[in-house]
């Protein structure tokens, strides 16, 4: 990568030798200084996800980490992933434009550039093969000039972090239809329907430049939300994102769980009226070879949570080809008044018996998907149950 430099304002944001007696940091190897900005020591294993992502990509890729902070995320990428031919940050920040660079030049990173300026101000005019989106809170406000910088291409790739999991989840219901235009579940199913919801939101945007998305990776993990797609220019792809836009109806009374072009009004188990979430993304959240590509990169790297890592990958990889939902084990044994609870894997291996795919899933550890109706999935429940010793 080289020589370093750094824009302020579309001018130069320098980087400077610090003397404020900054906190010296270190992750996977790398050190930087963290001064006086925010640095979450819990996103380290989110970082090593999205690293492997971007390995797993062909070509070299002109990378920008928007909303930077110290760099660390972007100079993690360039130095683990020979693809990311160059790097660039941008920052509202001055002072965090200046110490990415700092950063970048002190880990030998070259062809470097932070600019200092706000973010859809700065993307009007500039063009990159992979954006990095990772605001504090929603990124609702930036999404648009986002995918608007690749409107000249034929593809890229997004990466985007939500932070506003309460709104997308459903704690603040209002909140989410306002910003994301969608109404919410509050309920066991609430992080899978709030990551969707984020999907259908990006994809609106990505049709109306008319590009249609292949989610590559989602994630979910403890307060926020991350997704990886590839950007796929054409009306016939557009159009087919747009299918993939519905509605997860969810029966609170009896559990049964349908996925639609439209919400119901009564649900045909029990016949009450159920909650409808959406229109929320009904499509894969994961791209299988994507995710296996990672798999194989993270068996070469030397991560601190490589094991995690692995594990999280591998429940990826059962997700895909599964409904839009999952049964939270715990909350179906209350509602349908079965206990104790059975063990996670006796209930798989019992749904698998009476020719059901079942997998746990990453969203919780007490979850699992399944093509089993809500009868179905009922029968495994109490039938996987140890029985009680007198």
């Amino acid at each position: 990568m080289g020589m370093a430099s750094a824009q302020k304002q579309e001018g130069i944001a320098r980087g400077a030798s610090r003397k404020d007696g900054g906190t010296k940091m270190e992750e996977e190897g790398i050190r930087f200084e963290q001064g006086k900005l925010f640095y979450n020591t819990h996103m380290q294993l989110c970082r090593s996800f999205s690293s492997l992502l971007v390995g797993s990509l062909g070509g070299e890729l002109s990378f920008l980490d928007g909303f930077c902070a110290s760099g660390i995320r972007g100079i993690r990428y360039a130095k683990e992933n020979p693809n990311v031919s160059s790097l660039d940050f941008v920052d509202i920040s001055e002072e965090a434009a200046g110490l990415a660079l700092e950063n970048a030049n002190g880990n030998g990173l070259e062809s470097v550039q932070a600019h200092h300026a706000e973010f859809n101000s700065f993307m009007m005019e500039r063009e990159y093969d992979f954006v990095e989106i990772d605001p504090f809170g929603s990124p609702a406000p930036y999404t648009y000039h986002a995918i608007r910088s690749f409107r000249g291409k034929k593809e890229g790739y997004l990466s985007i972090s939500a932070t506003d999991t309460a709104v997308l989840c459903g704690a603040h219901p209002h909140a989410c239809k306002r910003v994301y235009h969608s109404t919410p579940l509050h309920d066991e199913i609430l992080h899978e329907c709030g990551i969707r919801i984020l999907w259908k939101y990006v994809s609106n945007i990505a049709n109306e430049f008319n590009f249609g998305i292949k989610p590559l990776a989602s994630l979910s993990h403890r307060h926020f939300f991350k997704i990886f797609l590839k950007l796929e220019r054409g009306s016939e792809r557009a159009l087919d994102s747009f299918g993939k836009i519905g509605y997860v109806n969810f029966c609170h009374s009896c559990g049964h769980r349908q996925s639609g072009k439209y919400g119901l009004e009564t649900c045909p188990k029990c016949g009450k009226k159920p909650g409808a979430c959406g229109p929320l993304w009904l499509g894969e959240l994961h791209d299988l070879e994507t995710i296996r590509k990672m798999k194989e990169l993270n068996s070469q790297r030397d991560y601190s949570d490589k094991a995690k890592l692995d594990s999280l990958l591998s429940l990826m990889e059962g997700e895909v080809g599964m409904p839009p939902w999952f049964y939270e084990v715990h909350a179906s044994c209350r509602r349908l008044n079965i206990q104790p609870p059975p063990r996670i894997d006796a209930l798989i291996e019992k749904l698998k018996e009476e020719g059901f795919g079942a997998v746990r899933t990453h969203f919780t550890p007490l979850g699992i998907k399944t093509d089993a109706g809500i009868c179905g999935f009922g029968r495994a429940l109490s039938d996987s149950r140890t029985p009680n010793k007198d």
